[in-house]
Parts: C-alpha cells; structure tokens; sequence
C-alpha cells in the first residue's frame, strides 16, 4: 500500500468519526489538532474510538461536557491512547447518537417530522454533504443545506413541488 492509499484510508476513518468529534465539541479547525490528527497513522481508527469512549465516560462521570476536548484529542492521538476497559467496548451505534450526527442526518430527519414521511419521499431525493452540501430534490433543483435550514417547511415544499421544465401547453399557444 502506498502512501496516496494509506491518506485515502486515513480520509475515510476521519469521515466516519467527524461528527462524534464535533458532537464532543473537537475544534477540528484549530492548528495543532489538525496537525496531531495529520501526524497520526498507526492505530488511527482505535484511536479515535478509544477519544470518543473515554470522553463519553468523563462527561457521564463529570456531569458536564468536557473541559478541553480539542486538547483531549491531541493527548489521545500523541500517546496513541488504547481502550483498557473491559466493560465498554467499541460499537458503531455509538455514532447513532442525535448529538454525532451529520447537519445532513439532522435535516434530513427533521425533514420527516415537518413535512411527513411521505411527502419528504416524494419531493427530496438526497442531502449531499461533499465540499459543499446541498439538498437535491427530485424536480432536478438543488438548495445549498444551510439554507434549507433556515426555510419553514412550507417553502421547502414550494421549492420541490415548482415545475423546472415549461408546459408544454403553454409552448404550444406561444408557437400556435
């Protein structure tokens, strides 16, 4: 495995937990966290899992969220932390919790409770969240996700229920 390969994977891992670190208040923007995070190889996943484990157990032992998750973080991946914990043990329904979730998860299930299920089916084909996170609804038009947050229901349902081709009637009295 090469290096490009090794990064790609390295990506990927990331993705998976990005938002459980954000959930743990992780200032993933902050110099020295993303460098920590660019220094670390071995053991990247466990890693993060045993962070994630530990800071879910401090704030239950504490009562409070963390004090200095972001250097919490740096620790953990510089002294390459291992969970010893017999008791808890990595599960991914971890990462189900509402407070890791993506803003496109968030959405997209807030989505169900204001339009309903069967309309959020009908009008909404996907949330994108690459570079730049969009809604694509199934009429062909997109809208930027942060947005479509800041919209009441009703106007996410005039959005996805607009025609984008014109009537052919209409084109047939124009041409006529």
């Amino acid at each position: 495995m090469d290096y490009l390969d090794d990064e790609q994977a390295k990506q990927e891992i990331f993705r998976k937990y990005k938002y459980a670190l954000k959930g743990l208040r992780v200032d993933l923007g902050r110099a020295d966290v993303v460098e920590a995070l660019d220094q670390c190889f071995d053991d990247f996943e466990s890693i993060l899992q045993t962070f994630i484990l530990w800071a879910i157990y401090r704030e239950k032992e504490d009562g409070k969220p963390l004090q200095y998750p972001s250097a919490g973080l740096i620790q953990a991946l510089q002294e390459r932390w291992k969970w010893h914990n017999l008791n808890a043990s990595w599960s991914d329904e971890i990462l189900e919790n509402p407070r890791f979730e993506s803003p496109g998860t968030t959405w997209w299930k807030a989505a169900e409770e204001g339009l309903g299920r069967d309309v959020r089916g009908r009008l909404i084909a996907d949330v994108v969240e690459e570079t730049h996170p969009y809604v694509l609804f199934r009429n062909g038009l997109t809208l930027r996700l942060a947005i479509a947050m800041e919209w009441k229901w009703h106007q996410i349902r005039d959005y996805g229920e607009r025609e984008t081709r014109p009537e052919t009637s209409s084109l047939t009295r124009m041409l006529g």
